[in-house]
Parts: structure tokens; sequence; C-alpha cells
């Protein structure tokens, strides 16, 4: 029998926003308006609160009031370069004044626009953590700010799986408060390299949340499918060991042979294995090994009439029986393998005998 193992991949991720921003001032002052709530829905742009800015707008009168002195004296250093009263320097001296003027007036006007403090990203705010009158500086947290609109879930790989890991992938993601409700996306991001550790390697996918029922933070099972690599498949009875390690007892013609085997992977019922000398299709021995030399006949006779069918998960056909000679001349059982049955007709049975 063949089965195809490593075909599919289970594992366990954390939800985070597809974008998300921690939203801080650029400048201290004091809280003079909140103009969000908790919750709320916010468009890129969006004054969030503003702070005390008599100063800045002042200053901004100010440096405007400057920029028209400045100009009016350009005026009258014309005329009287027209005039040629006043040398081409002082000209030249006077226009970088109104420059430098109406430079101030914009870093006034910028100072000023600090103090509005305005979402960056559209989506939907968190609790509201400040007020009117609060004291607020670099550090203070205004508000989250989180666009729910698709969610990324980031997982780990183990690495065994890398090669098979890339952007596109489909994947099926399940949110364990919610089981029932399967959510469908792709691999957005995979990392670069693996974590020494843990010989693990991080991957993002991204799942739509159109109804926004999906919070970030949550934890999602996610089902990754792949093609998988195909392996015979052997009962866990079959292999034995040796010093050289595991081989099993293949019946070839009416004698057993011995092959060597490599596990590939251990199952609850069967054992995947890989070697150069089984096919699939090959009888394997199951029970009796210890009574098999090389060089022992085997000789194919009839199942009992009596005997029961095949135990459920054979390849269709009735598992086929062998019979071998113990020490003591009595002839031991061997239960064939799944492959072994669907050689053999349904009314035969295999009897190893010395001969």
């Amino acid at each position: 029998m063949a089965t195809v193992t490593r075909n599919r991949l289970k594992a366990i991720g954390t939800g985070e926003a597809v974008r998300s921003v921690v939203v801080h001032p650029e400048a201290t002052g004091i809280v003079r308006e909140v103009r969000f709530k908790s919750g709320d829905e916010v468009e890129a742009g969006t004054v969030l609160a503003t702070l005390e800015n008599d100063t800045e707008a002042l200053a901004v009168d100010r440096a405007k009031i400057a920029v028209e002195a400045a100009e009016a004296k350009l005026q009258r250093y014309r005329r009287l370069q027209n005039a040629r009263t006043v040398a081409a320097v002082e000209l030249e001296d006077v226009q970088r004044e109104v420059d430098n003027a109406k430079l101030d007036v914009r870093g006034a006007e910028l100072a000023l626009a600090k103090r509005n403090i305005a979402a960056p990203i559209a989506g939907r705010v968190g609790i509201v953590t400040v007020d009117t009158g609060d004291l607020v500086s670099n550090d203070t947290t205004i508000a989250t700010i989180d666009d729910r609109s698709s969610l990324r879930v980031v997982f780990y790989v183990p690495e065994g799986f890398v090669p098979e890991v890339d952007i596109g992938h489909p994947v099926e993601a399940t949110s364990v408060a919610n089981p029932s409700e399967i959510y469908r996306g792709t691999v957005t991001a995979v990392d670069s390299r693996l974590d020494e550790a843990s010989r693990t390697l991080k991957v993002e996918a991204s799942i739509e949340n159109p109804s926004d029922t999906l919070r970030p933070g949550m934890s999602f099972s996610l089902n990754l499918g792949f093609e998988g690599d195909r392996y015979l498949s052997v009962d866990p009875l079959s292999v034995q060991w040796e010093r050289a390690g595991p081989f099993v007892w293949k019946v070839a013609g009416d004698e057993g042979a011995k092959v060597p085997v490599r596990i590939i992977e251990r199952n609850v019922d069967r054992v995947l294995v890989s070697a150069d000398d089984l096919a699939l299709g090959d009888p394997v021995v199951v029970e009796g090994q210890q009574a098999i030399r090389p060089g022992v006949k085997l000789r194919i006779e009839p199942r009992p009439k009596t005997e029961a069918p095949a135990p459920a998960g054979t390849t269709g056909v009735p598992q086929a029986s062998r019979e071998t000679p113990r020490e003591d001349g009595s002839l031991g059982r061997l239960i064939g393998s799944d492959a072994a049955a669907a050689e053999l007709p349904s009314d035969a049975a295999a009897a190893p005998g010395a001969r």
C-alpha cells in the first residue's frame, strides 16, 4: 500500500490588523478638545484631538506681519535701485530678509499644525485614554487605530514544510472561539530565515474580514494542504530491527528475502518506509518472522473456507495468511500485508515450510 505523507499542515496563529498605529502627540501641551469616541471609525487625516495653541497662533500672526514689513521694504529698495541710489548688494540683502520672513511663517504654521493630533490611517479607534485638560507629551498614547478590513495571521512552519510554503499558497483558518466558521486566505509573507531555537519559519497569511467579526489578537487554527510525498506503507508488526537498522521480510517467489528499509513516518496503524528492493504490491510478513531464515522455502496453500475474512482497512480483498515451520516442526501463522493480499486470490493462503 502507498500512503501520502506531509500533505497537510496544521498550525496555530495569532491575528493582527493589516495596519495598526498607536497615535502620540508631536508636541507637549494641554488637551483642549477630544473629537472622537471609543470605537469610532475614522478616515486618514481626521483630527482626533487638539492642544492649547494660543501661543502658536500668535507666532503665526507675528511672522506674517514680519513678511509684510519685509516685502514693503523690498519694494522701497527696488525703487531706490531704479533711481540708482542704492547698491545691488543692498537689494539682495533685503530680498533675503523677505525669504527668511516667509520661512518663519512656515515654521510657525507647522508648530501650530502640531497642536492638532490627526489619524495617520483609516480604521477603527480603541478606547479613549485622554480627556480635556490632560497634560500630554510625546510618550502619551492618544488612541490606537486598527485597520480591520483584513487580518494578518502570523504562524510558524516546521522546517520540513519550508520548501512547500510560498507566497499565494491557499490557507483555511478557523477562529478558536468560533470553529464552525471557516475563513479562506493566502500566504502573503514568508520570513527569510528560520528561527535557530525552534527550527521554524515565520509566515503571514491574510484573510478578509468584510463583516468585521474578527479582531486583532484572536487565535486561529490554520490548515494548509500540499501535494505531499508518497511512500510505501506497511504494518508496524512487519518492521524488524537488527544492528544495521530496520528491515522487513518480503515474500520473493517461494522464499523470504530480508529487505532493509528506511522509516519515514510512524502513524497509529501504519509505518511509512522507503526501500530500494521493495515495491508497491510486494507481500511482506507480519507475524512469525523469527522462524524465517534466508533460503527457507514457502508454499502457497488454499485458505480454509471457515477462516474469518480480512480485517477492515485492507485493499478490498481478503488478507492472505502464511505459515512457517517452527523449531519444533509445527507450522506457525504469518499474516501478509495489504499489498500481499492484493496479489493473492481470495481463497489462497501462504504456508511456508522447510524443504
